[in-house]
Parts: structure tokens; sequence; C-alpha cells
């Protein structure tokens, strides 16, 4: 109970500091959910990386080709990630440590280093991106990360892919 009222008082408090911006007027201030992941620019976050990244691995590891391996765990390698971004600050070894992370996780596998020589299928990744703009200050971007599985002998056995839309509105000048 001490704990609620602590964290009612010190909102409370925050809220009135930040009800009135430098030049008097009020500023736009909100509380978000926890669970958001809200964004002021048309860019990816840390919580996007990591729900994109298991949302396709979780797509790959669903699918019926890798379900029909039952109990085989053929050797896989994550082969390097492809940034096709127009954002090249993108952290791609985070994105590609929670595909690894997830299809490690599956036990579906062996999962093999990029480096490995001799494997059964290999994954190429690619996350790339596409924007608009409005003519009042909006943006929008769209995030595509696409999966490819190959075979040793080059033939590709699938696909899996999803799109991630962030927007920024028209910011609005007092």
């Amino acid at each position: 109970m001490m704990k609620k009222i602590i964290v009612i008082s010190t909102c409370a408090l925050l809220a009135t500091g930040c009800a009135q911006n430098r030049l008097g007027g009020q500023s736009r201030v909100s509380i978000l959910d926890d669970s958001s992941r809200a964004h002021l620019e048309a860019e990816l976050t840390m919580a996007d990386y990591t729900a994109f990244a298991e949302k396709v691995t979780n797509k790959m590891l669903a699918s019926r080709l890798v379900q029909s391996w039952g109990r085989k765990r053929p050797r896989l390698v994550v082969g390097r990630m492809l940034n096709n971004t127009d954002n090249e600050s993108i952290r791609i070894q985070d994105i590609y440590d929670r595909i690894t992370e997830t299809i490690l996780g599956s036990g579906l596998v062996r999962l093999l280093d990029k480096s490995a020589t001799s494997f059964d299928y290999v994954v190429n990744t690619e996350l790339s991106s596409t924007r608009q703009y409005g003519t009042g200050g909006e943006e929008l971007a769209y995030f595509k990360l696409e999966f490819k599985m190959f075979k040793i002998d080059g033939e590709m056995v699938g696909q899996w892919s999803d799109v991630l839309p962030l927007g920024k509105a028209r910011r609005n000048f007092l």
C-alpha cells in the first residue's frame, strides 16, 4: 500500500512539473502503458528488435517445413544479417543474437557457427526499410525482416517475413 502511495505521489509531482513548458503553455505529456512500444520517431527501438526477431523466428520454427523434421535436429547456420535500411546505426548484432537465441532455445536444430562448412540448412536474414513523407511533416516507415532458408546445394526451401510499420505524426509548435 505504501509503495502505491509513493508511486502515485511521484507521478503527480512529475505531472505537475511537466504540465508547463518554458513558454508557459501546456505541454503534451502522457503516461504510457508499460506494455506499449511507443515511439517519438519512426525508428526501431530495442523492444522492437526483440519482438520483431522473435516473431519472424517463431514463424519459421512453427512452419510445416521445420515441424516436419521431427526429432532429426538438422545442422543449421544463420548467415550474416544484411542491413538494407537507410539507418546504419541499427544494432543488427542484437537482432541476430535474438534470432539465434530463439532458434537455440527451440531445441529443433543444432545451431552452427557462420564459419561452419558442413551443414544441412542455412538461413539468410535481411532487414530492409522504406519511408513515406507527408506534406505536414508526417513520416511513415516500414521495416521488413525476412528469412530465407536454403539447403546446402542452394535450393531455397522456405521464406518467412513480417513488416513493422512505424509512424510519426506532424509536430505541433506553439
